[in-house]
């Protein structure tokens, strides 16, 4: 039922189109995937050299997600550390000269909170003040997980690049508020036979109205709202927008359980009063013969609890959204290198932002 909402309400078919396989005798030095050629000085996949490349002109630090130096750089995990993946990447003998001796892109967007900027008449955003009353705003109408706004240390200076990645990183600190159902996107898209009294409730009343109700059709309701706030997350993101249309359809379809997911913690989704995720009661003989289904509802709801304990706030969500979105290692991709680019500012965002705000959380 759910992949039926998902193609309605996005509006595409994905067609499979088979990749390039391009070196298939060779294998990248850094993580074993199948190299694409040389690059910067030895055999590797675009994924790797791509990486390297946007480390090297960016000038970026990055710190071990462990603490090790020591993580796995493989194909599955080549995303998980990006230091160790940058130490592997010169151990195997990429250059920095030889980036730096090519030719520079006209534009080069660095993944830095003090360079993030954008127009203030153009986008409606102007100063981290803003900001932070936009997170009140969304925490307060919507009631989402986190209770109190967070300030993000971002300050908000000029920057040369005004068509670039940064307004990808303003994006995501202020997506939450646009996330959220507005009254025309309700009518208009997801429930048109509500009465003029039901059409009158305000965003909140209406984001909590499927978990109460009692018929069966909330189950559809409640999964299709739910589904609709995350797919308009992603579109209402720039970069995501200008990726070839095929490409969103992919990265949608990849993605879109762990963004329902996420979704659901954010906007504090009540698992004991919603008939999408509430366990059934269950005889004290029953609870002993629990199916792999009801088995797997209660690892969701320790998933739950997780978040909730630790009140990840409005600008992890909307990272952690980006990072399961944008996934280069996704098949068919048409330009996975900028997928891989937009995951990369994902995780930098992310780790940044932490460091900033939750400093003494080194395992958060």
């Amino acid at each position: 039922m759910l992949s039926i909402h998902y193609f309605y309400l996005f509006s595409a078919e994905k067609s499979s189109v088979p990749g390039k396989a391009l070196g298939q005798g060779l294998l990248c030095k850094v993580c074993s995937d199948s190299s694409s050629g040389k690059h910067y000085g030895i055999y590797a996949c675009n994924g790797c050299s791509g990486f390297f490349k946007r480390s090297v002109r960016r000038r970026l630090i990055y710190r071990c997600q462990a603490g090790t130096g020591m993580c796995p750089v493989d194909k599955a995990h080549r995303n998980q550390c990006q230091a160790c993946r940058l130490k592997k990447c010169l151990q195997a003998g990429m250059n920095k000269d030889a980036v730096q001796n090519e030719r520079q892109p006209r534009s080069t967007a660095h993944v830095s909170l003090d360079s993030i900027s954008m127009d203030t008449k153009k986008e409606h955003l102007a100063t981290t003040r803003e900001l932070t009353s936009s997170a009140a705003y969304s925490l307060a109408v919507c009631r989402p997980l986190v209770t109190s706004s967070v300030t993000t240390s971002a300050t908000i200076q000029p920057c040369s690049n005004p068509n670039n990645s940064h307004r990808f990183m303003v994006s995501l600190l202020t997506a939450e508020t646009c996330a959220k159902l507005e009254p025309e996107d309700v009518e208009e898209n997801i429930d048109v036979t509500t009465n003029d009294a039901e059409r009158d409730r305000t965003p909140s009343d209406f984001r909590m109205s499927p978990y109460t109700s009692s018929c069966s059709e909330s189950i559809y309701e409640t999964s299709a709202r739910l589904l609709f706030m995350s797919v308009k997350w992603a579109k209402n993101l720039p970069v995501f927008a200008h990726l070839p249309f095929r490409d969103q359809v992919i990265l949608l379809e990849e993605a879109w359980t762990e963004m329902f997911l996420l979704c659901a913690i954010q906007w504090s989704l009540p698992m004991d009063s919603c008939p999408l995720l509430s366990l059934p009661d269950l005889s004290p003989m029953q609870q002993t013969k629990i199916s792999p289904p009801t088995a797997d509802l209660r690892i969701l709801e320790e998933v739950f609890s997780r978040f909730k304990a630790m009140a990840v706030d409005p600008t992890e969500f909307a990272c952690l959204k980006a990072i399961v979105l944008f996934k280069s290692e996704t098949r068919s991709l048409k330009d996975p290198e900028q997928v891989e680019n937009l995951q990369d500012q994902s995780q930098v965002l992310l780790g940044q932002h932490i460091h900033s705000i939750y400093p003494s959380q080194n395992a958060r």
